[in-house]
C-alpha cells in the first residue's frame, strides 16, 4: 500500500514594495506575510526516531491534533523475529493546526526538526488525504503489513539450524508453503528447501521498496 500526498501550496503574495525584499525568510522563524487564521493539516518534519516523542508532546504540551501512522510487522533478528511498530512515513508526522499562531512553539517542542516547506510557504494537506490513510488503519493510527516473499528477494532465515543466515529466494512453493533459497556456505552456494515461514525479507522498512 503506497500513499502520496497532493500538496495544496497557497496562491502567490503580492511582494509590498520596500519591505522585506532584503530581508532572509526562514522557514522554521517567519511565518508568510500571509497566511490562513484557521485550521489546516501540515505536515512536520521530525527528529531521525523522534516521531513518538514529537506527537506525544504535541498532543500534551499545544493540544492540537496529530497522526502519524505506523505500521506493525515482523523484523528478522539474530536470534529470530520481533513484532516492531514503525513510522509508516518515518521522519513526518501531520497535525492539524493555526499556522500563524503555533507555528513557533511547534518548531521548539522536543522531537520536531520543522514543519515541511516549499518556496517558504508550509505545504498544507488537504482533509481528504488524511481521512483516506486513516480507512487504512486498524486502531486510529496503526496497519499490519504481511510479510510476502518474492523470487529474487534477500531474506533472512528466523529460525532452525541456519538461524541469522542471509539467503536469495531462488523459487516460490505456495502449494506445499515452502520456499527455495540460495546459501553461501564456506564459500559454496547451495540451494535447499524451508518453510515459508522461516524467512523474512531482509529490509529495514517493509514498504521502502513498494
Amino acid at each position: 500500500m503506497s500513499h502520496f500526498c497532493h500538496i495544496t501550496r497557497p496562491p502567490p503574495i503580492a511582494e509590498p514594495k520596500g519591505s522585506w525584499q532584503h530581508h532572509r525568510v526562514s522557514d522554521r522563524d517567519s511565518p508568510p506575510l500571509v497566511f490562513p487564521e484557521e485550521l489546516l493539516w501540515y505536515c512536520v518534519k521530525a527528529k531521525p526516531k523522534q516521531e513518538g516523542i514529537a506527537t506525544r508532546l504535541l498532543r500534551s504540551e499545544l493540544g492540537i491534533e496529530v497522526f502519524c501512522p505506523k505500521i506493525r510487522f515482523k523484523r528478522a533478528r539474530a536470534t529470530g523475529v520481533a513484532w516492531v511498530n514503525e513510522a509508516m512515513f518515518p521522519g513526518y508526522l501531520f497535525a492539524r493546526f493555526v499556522y500563524p499562531e503555533l507555528y513557533r512553539r511547534i518548531a521548539a517542542t522536543s522531537g520536531v526538526a520543522k514543519t515541511l516547506c516549499f518556496g517558504g510557504h508550509p505545504a498544507i494537506l488537504d482533509e481528504l488525504i488524511i481521512a483516506d490513510l486513516r480507512q487504512y488503519v486498524a486502531d486510529g493510527e496503526t496497519v499490519e503489513i504481511a510479510s510476502e516473499i518474492k523470487e529474487g528477494e534477500e531474506v533472512k532465515v528466523i529460525e532452525g539450524p541456519f538461524l541469522g543466515i542471509r539467503a536469495l529466494v531462488t523459487r516460490v512453493l505456495p502449494a506445499r508453503e515452502r520456499v527455495a533459497i540460495l546459501l553461501n556456505m564456506l564459500g559454496q552456494e547451495r540451494e535447499i528447501e524451508v518453510s515459508a515461514g522461516a524467512v523474512l525479507p531482509d529490509v529495514r522498512h517493509p514498504l521502502e521498496h513498494q
